[in-house]
């Protein structure tokens, strides 16, 4: 089952925008920091906004492990911002050229093959940081 870890990485870090929602049930469940919703049309949010503002980003999975319907990954993301960000009230802030590289975690449930849920877990605050974006 980690090989559906592979394959979203792979249609991720390809940008197979159609390959990697097709990884998802159609009602799946989708949890990060700032976002949570179901459905496709949520998930190609977070696509959208992730694919805008760090146009570059690759993904690195360190670890995938797999246990009845459950999968977790430990994961890497490096990018550089290079288009807007969305704030916390929805306002764009503009590109900082930065780079950064967040660790992440995600828990996914698999039903028939397909994510019926995604929750990701990252350091906000760390991704700020390294973005500039914090006041000293």
């Amino acid at each position: 089952m980690t090989d559906l870890i592979e394959l979203t990485t792979r249609t991720w870090n390809d940008r197979d925008r159609t390959g990697y929602r097709d990884c998802y049930a159609e009602d799946a469940e989708l949890v990060v920091p700032g976002l949570a919703g179901k459905g496709h049309e949520v998930l190609l949010d977070f696509w959208d906004e992730n694919m805008a503002a760090f146009p570059d980003n690759h993904i690195t999975v360190h670890r995938a492990v797999a246990r009845d319907d459950v999968l977790v990954e430990e994961s890497r993301l490096d990018a550089t911002n290079t288009g807007p960000l969305a704030g916390p009230d929805g306002s764009p802030i503009p590109a900082t050229g930065r780079s950064v590289s967040i660790p992440f975690a995600g828990i996914h449930v698999v039903r028939d093959g397909r994510i019926t849920s995604s929750h990701f877990y990252w350091d906000t605050y760390d991704m700020l940081g390294q973005l500039g974006l914090l006041e000293h």
